[in-house]
């Protein structure tokens, strides 16, 4: 389906990408003298905004997304504006099919002005054109990005270029069992331990034998669960930009990963994908001790419903590669973005709504159980608001919210669709004995160098 979008974009979007949108990756530095993609919409949504001012209509913008909505911030929104109104649009949370349903409303220039962009997926729209730039946003409203977001910047920006708004985040650690430690006397994990040590806070916890053991961990079968640790000592490109796979830290990890599963502290890959095992069904269900999940998971856990406990829980950060690596709450992050189709008729109201919806409903993006992307506005109230009705404390998860080294879960660079792809189609290979972790290691890198090749 990836292969197929890219091509289908590459074509769709070629003849009106070279009339619409060259110079499109201008930021403002200097400038060329020709009008930008940005300053084009900005300048059709000024005559559309006096034209709906004359007529005393508001312009209405769609805005379309996946993750559960609190809609009084819409609601306040155009209470709020004189001259926007948003109409939003829920679509099903149902894995590709949601981004191939979005891509083709942008593609056709349907009714869309604001997008969501997940988790690495949106570097392939970055890279075919799909989004509006945003840097002559950012730089003429005086946003410091850095400081609104930090480390998760790079899901929202594509070949120096900025394509997103950064709205909520994955933040990834491990969750634990606190009465599981509790019964067998370990201390709570913290920002200190290395792998070494998580591998044997996993073997002590581990028991029983048969459909009654418990694993002292669980790590699920996406790319993001394996790498990040590696990404603490080893880049995911090369100083010259070329896929950095093969590098020791990636290596490592994945044939520690490997290496758990074998010694039988958690279910392995082959496992988890024969008995379609997830995250939130074999932690909440009491089937494993440990998990390596996203902030995600705190919606799980407020879902009394669908997953019954009655076990305390916290959080801890990813274990350090190794005593090389700086104590300073690693954590694995990711990010989905809020960008504007290339092809929308109202970037400038569409850009007020995403500022919006991002800062000032960070507090209430959280109590979705959502962890939002906006720095600025964590407090206590926040944090409050994002474990309402789990059962958790405000001190069970605040590292979350504290300073952190995050890496990222996935490449966002060059090929990075390509780079993704393959690591999950090669290193099932591995995970089920049909190749070695050299072999597939090194056809992650032949894959990845050759797309890099191609966008160069």
């Amino acid at each position: 389906m990836k292969k197929i979008l890219a091509i289908t974009l590459t074509a769709a979007l070629g003849a009106s990408m070279l009339s619409g949108c060259q110079g499109g990756g201008a930021t403002g530095n200097g400038g060329s003298g020709e009008t930008s993609q940005a300053e084009k919409g900005s300048e059709s949504s000024d005559e559309g905004a006096k034209e709906a001012a004359s007529s005393g209509e508001k312009t209405v913008i769609h805005y379309y997304d996946w993750a559960p909505m609190d809609m009084t911030i819409i609601d306040d929104f155009n209470a709020s504006s004189p001259d926007i109104e948003v109409k939003y649009h829920a679509i099903p949370d149902n894995g590709s099919d949601k981004l191939t349903q979005l891509d083709i409303l942008a593609m056709g220039g349907g009714e869309i002005d604001v997008m969501p962009g997940s988790d690495g997926e949106q570097m392939l729209r970055m890279k075919n054109g799909m989004y509006a730039p945003l840097d002559e946003f950012i730089q003429r409203d005086g946003i410091d990005m850095t400081k609104n977001f930090g480390d998760i910047l790079t899901y929202a920006s594509y070949g120096g270029v900025i394509y997103g708004y950064p709205l909520r985040s994955t933040v990834e650690g491990i969750w634990y069992n606190k009465d599981m430690f509790d019964a067998a006397g370990l201390d709570y994990p913290d920002g200190s331990w290395t792998w070494e040590e998580y591998m044997e806070t996993a073997r002590k916890l581990t028991s029983g034998q048969g459909d009654s053991k418990i694993y002292g961990t669980y790590t699920h079968t996406f790319n993001g669960q394996w790498a990040p640790v590696g990404n603490e000592v080893s880049p995911w490109y090369t100083e010259d930009g070329k896929c950095n796979i093969m590098a020791d830290g990636f290596k490592t990890s994945l044939e520690r990963r490997k290496e758990m599963d074998d010694l039988g502290y958690q279910l392995s890959f082959s496992q988890i994908i024969a008995t379609k095992a997830s995250q939130a069904s074999a932690f909440l269900g009491g089937k494993c001790a440990m998990v390596q999940a996203g902030s995600w998971i705190v919606q799980n856990i407020k879902d009394q419903e669908n997953y019954p406990h009655d076990f305390s829980i916290g959080v801890a950060p990813i274990p350090r590669f190794d005593e090389t690596v700086e104590s300073r709450n690693n954590f694995s992050v990711a990010a989905t973005i809020l960008a504007i189709p290339a092809n929308s008729e109202h970037k400038e109201e569409a850009w007020q709504f995403i500022r919006y919806m991002v800062e000032e409903g960070a507090a209430r993006i959280a109590g979705t159980g959502n962890y939002p992307s906006y720095k600025l506005a964590y407090n206590d109230s926040l944090i409050q608001n994002f474990i309402e009705g789990s059962g958790l404390e405000i001190e069970d998860v605040r590292v979350l919210f504290e300073d952190m080294a995050a890496v990222s879960q996935k490449p966002t660079g060059l090929a990075a669709a390509e780079y993704q792809q393959s690591m999950q189609e090669q290193t099932q290979l591995y995970f089920n004995g049909e190749k070695s972790a050299d072999q597939v290691l090194a056809e992650i890198e032949k894959i990845t160098n050759e797309a890099i090749a191609n966008e160069e």
